[in-house]
């Protein structure tokens, strides 16, 4: 009798060898089969369909969908919205070489929600994704770095370079902002 279980995390042991999680056979095979879903709420509900991994154990023939199909799933879902996927994000940021608390720095983007982006726990709203598509550019990430480069001097004061001199940046609800010539 073939069962369904969709489980939120791979049932794999330390070797990266499937386990079935209904009788712990290690004899699980996987095929790859359509799988259509619903997207959405109300009348902005959408069937989306990609192709998923389904492990099917050959002792007690049971069969599930594990992480590895929610990611897929999840990628479906970013196409459909138009906007990078978890994995093409992180590809942009290690294309730079960059962890996640460099590329954070310099694109002054939350280290958790770039996190959360990575890992699919959230998907990036349409222009932060426009923001993503255009650091996909070397030249624009590059401008930001240095854009970005400025020296702390005092507590809520710094000096940055703009057209060849130094100048000094207060905020604006800084005490000192009036006082600043």
């Amino acid at each position: 009798m073939d069962k369904n279980l969709e489980q939120d995390s791979q049932e794999t042991n330390q070797d990266g060898i499937f386990i079935c999680p209904e009788c712990g056979s290690k004899n699980i095979n996987t095929h790859l089969k359509n799988h259509s879903f619903k997207y959405g709420i109300g009348d902005d509900k959408v069937k989306l369909s990609t192709e998923v991994p389904v492990r099917i154990c050959g002792d007690c023939s049971f069969s599930y969908r594990d992480h590895a199909a929610e990611v897929l799933c999840h990628d479906a879902v970013c196409r459909h919205l138009g906007v990078m996927s978890p994995s093409e994000i992180k590809a942009l940021r290690k294309s730079n070489k960059l962890t996640q608390s460099q590329f954070s720095e310099i694109t002054k983007l939350g280290e958790a929600t770039l996190s959360r982006w990575e890992r699919g726990i959230v998907i990036q709203n349409e222009a932060y994704n426009n923001y993503l598509y255009l650091l996909k550019l070397p030249l624009n990430l590059e401008r930001i770095r240095n854009r970005s480069g400025s020296i702390e001097v005092t507590e809520g004061q710094s000096i940055k370079q703009h057209e060849g001199k130094l100048i000094r940046c207060v905020p604006v609800g800084s005490p000192r902002f009036l006082a600043v010539k």
